[in-house]
Order: C-alpha cells, then structure tokens, then sequence
C-alpha cells in the first residue's frame, strides 16, 4: 500500500480528517544536508478540527517516511455552512 493510501485512509477511518484532497505532480525545492533536493511529492490538503491537531500531526508524522514532514496548519476562517456542518458531523463522531 502506498504511503498517501495508508495515511489518508488512517485518517480518515480515525476520525482525525473530514476529507483529504490529493495533489498530485508537485515539485518541491529545498536544501536538505546542505544538498539542494529538487523532488516530485504529492501535496496533501487535510480538512480537520483544530481539536484533532496534535492527534493529527503525530499520526502524520509516525506514518510519513519523511524525518521532517512539511505540516502546515491554515486555519478555516470562514465556508459554506452546508460543507462545515458537514465536516463538523464527520469529526463529531471521533
């Protein structure tokens, strides 16, 4: 199983996510060990609840083949009330 199928699918099936969108063909550009990486990743958007944060991020990080993961945390500042509420009863159920 590939590592985006093994996480989203822990995610999703513990409550930790409502929806995760994958992103495919990005390129990253970082130096690693002072060694400019140029790499094909796939970017994963992770809609969740500031409550399941940590829980997410530490699932994340046990899971990720990467010694540091690029997680980033955008908070939702506003959406549609149908798709929120929806989101809402998903990650209720955790």
């Amino acid at each position: 199983m590939s590592i985006v199928s093994n996480l989203t699918k822990t995610l999703l099936h513990h409550k930790l996510a409502a929806c995760i969108t994958v992103l495919h063909e990005v390129r990253s550009f970082y130096y690693w060990d002072n060694v400019l990486k140029d790499q094909s990743e796939l970017q994963l958007l992770i809609k969740t609840h500031s409550s399941l944060q940590e829980e997410t991020l530490n699932t994340i990080k046990q899971l990720h083949p990467y010694k540091v993961p690029e997680l980033l945390v955008l908070p939702i500042i506003d959406g549609d009330p149908n798709y929120l509420s929806w989101m809402r009863s998903i990650l209720h159920k955790h």
